[in-house]
């Protein structure tokens, strides 16, 4: 069996889509696809995506990212928003908790950013003005810090395993993932990143490989003995640039 890792699909795209519908029907059948959220905000969408990834790849894990969250037309909260898309994968076989598949633990962590993983405090808060995520993201009162409560959600899982681990969050884990402030074109970025406390946790299941997303920078580097990859799907602006190939993790060869 081998692994693959993508994020940010953003399937809402037309272009997107229509280049998702590529991916062989045949090659991944005895595989598995990591999915490091940001596939869109509308559940049909997501639907209609998870399930295209289901019929190519026998395994599909997935985290939602920032964008699913989003509650632009729906009658609910963020965190019933979560647990509606919760609901959907379970219907549509896609993994969302811990399982041990092909000799591996694949461990999916949820994630929100804190503003505390601008550690330097030298992201441009003007930047944010326009961030959707304050304008189409609502709370319930008794999530007062998101990043704490999806931490909180990834506890019951947060032990020994008995094989290799390989885990997945949507946002960053560290902060050294991320270029410093000045090489950034969006230089508000590291406040609405990662968080410092995913790093604690994957450290504490012991992963070996950890598949992230949400910076569209992609990237495949060994940090003390953890190897960190991104590898975006993106806009369709930023995958015009290169011929988008699957990421292979885990493997014998790459497609």
């Amino acid at each position: 069996m081998r692994f693959f890792a993508i994020s940010d699909l953003h399937t809402d795209f037309a272009d997107n889509w229509k280049s998702l519908q590529q991916f062989s029907r045949y090659d991944y059948k005895d595989d598995a696809l990591l999915v490091a959220g940001d596939i869109a905000d509308g559940l049909g969408v997501i639907s209609r995506t998870l399930s295209l990834l289901r019929s190519r790849f026998r395994h599909v894990f997935y985290v939602p990212g920032n964008h699913e969250l989003w509650v632009r037309t729906d009658d609910c909260h963020s965190i019933e928003k979560f647990s509606r898309i919760q609901a959907h994968c379970e219907g549509l076989g896609i993994h969302t908790r811990s399982l041990k598949v092909g000799g591996l633990w694949v461990v999916p962590l949820l994630s929100w950013y804190d503003p505390s993983f601008d550690d330097d405090e030298s992201a441009d808060l003007s930047q944010l003005e326009g961030w959707s995520d304050f304008y189409f993201c609502k709370w319930p009162p008794e999530v007062a810090l998101p990043s704490e409560y999806f931490l909180g959600l990834n506890r019951p899982f947060i032990r020994s395993y008995d094989a290799p681990v390989i885990s997945l969050s949507h946002f960053l884990p560290r902060r050294d993932l991320l270029p410093p402030t000045r090489q950034l074109s969006f230089k508000g970025l590291p406040r609405v990143a990662g968080c410092n406390g995913l790093d604690q946790q994957l450290r504490a299941i012991n992963s070996r490989i950890h598949v992230f997303g949400h910076s569209h920078i992609n990237g495949d580097r060994m940090i003390e003995g953890v190897r960190y990859v991104q590898s975006k799907f993106g806009y369709p602006k930023e995958r015009s640039l290169t011929a988008y190939r699957l990421k292979l993790i885990r493997g014998d060869e790459e497609h």
